[in-house]
């Protein structure tokens, strides 16, 4: 049987390149407000795969049970 954990790494937000805030939300803003353009555009299909992205990213950026990942430091990411 093949190993399908390659696709969850896709998806798998945790990288330390994650980690500062700004970038967090400067990623959710711009997934989210490309949305708005392709549904200004009348790309209502396009507009609802980046508007999914972009509150995929904003849940498991902010409210999953994983959130404590992206305010924990490198010292204490070693200890556990």
């Amino acid at each position: 049987m093949a190993d399908n954990s390659g696709w969850r790494q896709m998806f798998d937000l945790k990288h330390p390149s994650l980690k500062p805030l700004w970038v967090r939300v400067l990623l959710v803003a711009v997934c989210l407000g490309w949305a708005v353009v392709e549904l200004t555009m009348g790309s209502r299909a396009w507009a609802a795969v980046s508007g999914a992205i972009g509150l995929f990213m904003l849940y498991s950026f902010f409210f999953s049970a994983d959130k404590d990942y992206f305010s924990r430091s490198e010292d204490e990411e070693k200890k556990d």
